[in-house]
């Protein structure tokens, strides 16, 4: 009887240390923390948001809380997306422009561990060593069959390891109003945006400028400061490069007569002779050597990963200067020399004593002087601005142009309607599209582009450290609804941040994930994620 008694007693401790063994377990459950989810305001930019809204609403049934971080545009949203890296994940739109068919952008430059800094392209922080490796190869190698495994490689450690998921790549609508405006329009990444149709526009009868319509005004004027894509589209209007990306990403000659290779690191330009900057001063080699030296000193933070390769530079006479560089670039030509703007020296090379500054940065550049095939005559800070043709350029535009700053995309799209603005470049949402389609007077142009719209996630906060959950939220995003529903069908899935349109360096072999909810929680439960009593998704227990 006392043996079946002390069994008793024994049976009962055993399964009340059992039941406060559960209950510690249940205790040491750390719910997942609400997700900082930084959008776009509505207002301006519905497709943006509603592509966040749909998204949060599937992670909700995963258990997670989910806050949509309205911000503005520009700022505070560049702030937080580029400068301070504060959210845990981010709508990411990336432009498709030419330059961007170069295939370390979508890829190397994006996620490369170095480039974390604020303003550069890793927002999310995320590292991986195998991807860092693959990604210096690449770059040392100019011929693009051996280049290309190696950039697939790139696509593949990105949909493994998933700092970012690309939800879809816009088929844009842009449109021009045919009372005024016509255009021989060239097929292009940027559609009506590129400089090879921007100098195309031609005004009909009397008129002389073309208006046209932007949602926000320009940031800033100054190209050692920019850092967004809509800036640097103006500041190429006022600005020569050594070199262009055609229509098609091929490289074009622009400012420069001839480019050669002389060797792996010896890169030689020739500069056109005769050109001059607005100001009536020569445009010679001595300025693109103190512009890519000047750029570099001052740390421009758009350019440091393409001027890194820059060892030295030697100027061979007035109009010639070789480029050195440490070891093999292969996006030297197209990115380097694609996408620097040229500075006058005789502006540039005291501003900063000149203006009292503490770096050039700061320096407005108002009036811009540039050497561009346009010249700005005023700017009305949000308001508009207006850029007259340079007529003594090569590429002289037929039209002067007048950016006039709406500040939201409706009524961008009803000026055009109403004939008040000749050209639209901003993206026409589907309605738009179907509503001008009756409408003789405006001419729509379709644009698929190379760019696209993603989820970065924050890979160095708590939430997304795990890979786990950032492959499972990847599973939870209806990605064919949201092209249907929120683009109207205008838009594509891509596996890749290098889209279907960037066919050479697309890598076919991969596939877009799936939409599916339970093969999303299968992901969690396989890498130890538990829910609460409440349905609140959670950390794996610690140990």
């Amino acid at each position: 009887m006392k043996l079946m008694k002390g069994l008793c007693v024994f049976t009962m401790v055993a399964a009340l240390s059992l039941f406060a063994g559960s209950l510690y377990a249940q205790e040491k459950l750390e719910p997942v923390p609400e997700i900082d989810f930084l959008t776009w305001v509505p207002a301006k930019f519905m497709a943006y948001y509603e592509t966040s809204n749909y998204i949060a609403e599937e992670w909700k049934k995963l258990g997670l809380k989910v806050n949509l971080n309205q911000q503005n545009m520009p700022n505070p949203l560049l702030t937080l997306w580029f400068k301070e890296h504060k959210f845990d994940c981010v709508v990411s739109v990336l432009s498709g422009l030419p330059y961007r068919m170069e295939p370390d952008f979508f890829t190397y430059s994006q996620f490369n561990s170095k480039n974390t800094a604020p303003g550069d392209w890793n927002v999310g922080e995320w590292s991986n060593a195998e991807f860092d490796e693959v990604g210096a190869k690449q770059l040392g190698l100019y011929d693009p069959e051996k280049r290309r495994p190696l950039i697939n490689r790139l696509q593949e450690i990105l949909q493994e390891e998933h700092p970012d998921t690309v939800v879809y790549y816009e088929v844009q609508n842009m449109g021009i109003n045919t009372k005024n405006c016509d255009l021989d329009y060239i097929e292009a990444p940027d559609g009506l945006r590129s400089i090879w149709n921007q100098v195309r526009f031609a005004p009909k009868g009397n008129v002389k400028v073309l208006k046209v319509g932007r949602i926000s005004d320009q940031q800033t004027w100054n190209p050692v400061a920019a850092i967004q894509s809509d800036d640097f589209e103006v500041l190429r209007m006022v600005y020569d490069y050594v070199v262009q990306i055609g229509p098609k990403g091929q490289v074009e000659m622009w400012a420069a007569e001839k480019v050669e290779t002389i060797n792996d690191v010896t890169i030689e330009v020739t500069m056109k002779k005769g050109r001059k900057f607005s100001d009536g001063k020569p445009l010679t080699a001595k300025d693109v050597k103190f512009t890519y030296e000047y750029m570099k000193q001052w740390n421009a933070p758009y350019f440091t990963k393409y001027l890194a390769p820059i060892k030295a530079i030697d100027l061979v006479d007035e109009y010639k200067l070789r480029f050195n560089l440490d070891k093999p670039f292969a996006p030297f030509i197209m990115n380097t020399l694609g996408q620097v703007p040229i500075l006058p020296e005789h502006v540039w090379k005291d501003v900063v004593e000149r203006e009292k500054l503490t770096k050039p940065q700061d320096y407005r550049n108002i009036p811009v002087v540039g050497s561009g095939a346009y010249i700005m005559e005023y700017w009305k800070e949000a308001a508009e601005y207006l850029l007259k043709a340079n007529k003594d350029h090569f590429a002289a535009p037929k039209a002067d142009m007048l950016f006039i700053v709406f500040g939201s995309r409706e009524l961008c799209n009803n000026a055009l309607k109403k004939g008040e603005i000749d050209i639209n470049i901003q993206n026409l949402p589907p309605e738009v599209v179907k509503d001008f389609s009756t409408d003789k007077s405006i001419k729509i142009f379709k644009v698929p582009s190379n760019g696209y719209t993603g989820i970065r996630f924050q890979c160095n906060r708590p939430v997304f450290k795990h890979k786990a959950l950032r492959v499972a939220l990847s599973h939870a995003i209806p990605y064919q609804k949201i092209i249907d529903e929120v683009l109207g069908g205008y838009a594509a899935p891509s596996a890749t941040p290098i889209t279907p349109v960037n066919a050479f360096w697309h890598n076919k072999n991969l596939r877009v994930r799936e939409f599916n909810l339970e093969k999303a929680r299968q992901i969690l439960k396989d890498a130890g994620f538990k829910w609460d009593k409440d349905g609140r998704l959670c950390f794996p227990p610690t140990k």
